[in-house]
């Protein structure tokens, strides 16, 4: 239960959410996962396979946003945004480690921006989508 649905629980207001609501935010946070792994590939070096789920992914992206955007709940996936950030800046923070000295503003600044993200969703009750504990 995230932060807010227990503050709203505690406060006696349930937030009620149509499950069809809910199906699109799921599944919205596991293509955007599948999304940011895949994109982290060179496009020459997918397998069809990996091609078809990056399509996939993309679809799903678009199918859930028209439906939560519809149904005004556009809100609902901002924790999902925040852990794809968190996890391109994770991505681009690899490939700048193993880079010259020079890019050490870049890796700092990229090092605060996953911090700023873990604190967002630590607040949101939400670091299970960035692999941490809730």
């Amino acid at each position: 239960m995230s932060a807010a649905d227990r503050a709203a629980h505690e406060a006696a207001s349930h937030v009620r959410v149509a499950p069809e609501v809910l199906r699109a935010v799921t599944r919205y946070e596991v293509a955007a996962a599948r999304y940011d792994e895949l994109i982290e590939k060179p496009g020459d070096r997918l397998t069809p396979a990996e091609f078809d789920a990056f399509r996939t992914a993309q679809q799903v992206l678009a199918e859930s946003l028209g439906i939560l955007a519809d149904s005004g709940e556009l809100g609902l996936i901002g924790p999902a945004e925040t852990a794809s950030r968190y996890r391109q800046a994770a991505g681009h923070c690899r490939r700048l480690s193993t880079g010259p000295a020079a890019a050490f503003d870049e890796l700092m600044c990229l090092q605060d921006e996953m911090a700023m993200c873990r604190c967002q969703l630590a607040a949101a009750g939400r670091l299970d989508l960035i692999g941490g504990a809730s």
